[in-house]
């Protein structure tokens, strides 16, 4: 019997090819919490009829479905290539090394959605299946933060759930943690000191493409500009960083991670970089504390078209 908390749940995922068709999850990871949920929405009657008081169990139906929530995870050195192909939607991959491959994830068209199963232990220890096909992943962040482990964070978009598919066998890979000891942040090739960093993004997806003759929607599909935003929290060292807010300047900001070494010359790494621009604060006395430098930011395409890129250093050979 597994032990009946969620000590025993667990995280499975397959690329499916063809959106919405349910694939067995092949992928398994582990999660730090998860909150995906199907909503069912009850159409009740408003029709009058006399002298009835309450609502008749022939006078209402269900009506669209909804899936929707995220799952929470930590930066792991292995296995992270697949979420981020389906943040962005384009990759190129080539192998560095004899060992090491690298991926390199820019905006593109987003990938046929991915089958989603998490294992949810019920109190009498049996881990119950719940499958969500046709997942999509419509916002994302990436953090790092003095004294953690780097995060992921995905908001998930699907078709619907079904608790019938068989629970899949959960093996895992070896992994290491990206943390804050290895993370660095430059803007302009020049690091900074910072206690915390985040990105965001958001697809643009238009999540709520309904149907006559149909509870499920319909493959959601990119109707606004996609967006990545940020924020860091700097040491005020000089004003530097507050003058290119002020003078409306963009720049290159780099967020890296780096892991253990793959082989001579390549390590395990995860580094953002994208040219931004700086939209504040100004710096504020709030007592006798050293002062603090937040600086929110937005991703913008430069004159030359660059505007964001992960590039991922790992031993995966695929995303």
């Amino acid at each position: 019997m597994a032990i009946p908390t969620g000590l025993s749940a667990q995280l499975g995922v397959a690329e499916e090819s063809i959106y919405g068709t349910a694939e067995t999850p092949n992928r398994f990871y582990e999660f730090v919490s998860e909150s995906i949920v199907l909503e069912i929405e009850r159409l009740e009657s408003q029709g009058l009829r006399a002298g009835q008081r309450i609502l008749r169990s022939d006078r209402w139906a269900a009506g669209s479905k909804t899936v929707s929530g995220s799952i929470d995870m930590e930066l792991h050195t292995t296995g992270m290539g697949l979420w981020l192909a389906h943040m962005f939607g384009g990759v190129t991959s080539e192998q560095t090394g004899s060992l090491a491959y690298t991926h390199t994830f820019v905006p593109d068209d987003l990938p046929d959605g991915l089958t989603i199963q998490i294992g949810r232990p019920s109190n009498d220890g049996t881990v119950n299946p719940f499958t969500y096909n046709g997942c999509l992943i419509s916002e994302w962040e990436i953090a790092a933060e003095v004294g953690s482990i780097g995060t992921l964070s995905v908001s998930i978009v699907g078709v619907d759930e079904d608790t019938d598919m068989a629970l899949a066998e959960a093996v895992y890979g070896d992994s290491e943690l990206l943390t804050f000891v290895n993370a660095s942040l430059e803007i302009e090739e020049a690091e900074i000191d910072v206690t915390s960093a985040s990105i965001s993004g958001n697809n643009g997806l238009n999540t709520d493409r309904r149907r006559l003759g149909s509870q499920l929607i319909k493959r959601p599909l990119q109707n606004a500009l996609r967006e990545y935003t940020g924020s860091i929290e700097a040491y005020f060292d000089s004003l530097t960083a507050y003058k290119r807010f002020v003078n409306g300047e963009e720049g290159k900001l780099t967020l890296s991670f780096v892991g253990g070494e793959i082989e001579s010359g390549s390590d395990y790494s995860l580094t953002i970089t994208a040219n931004v621009r700086f939209d504040g604060e100004t710096p504020q006395v709030g007592g006798p504390e050293e002062l603090r430098q937040p600086l929110p930011f937005k991703v913008v395409e430069s004159p030359e078209g660059d505007a964001i890129e992960v590039v991922y250093v790992t031993t995966d050979i695929t995303p």
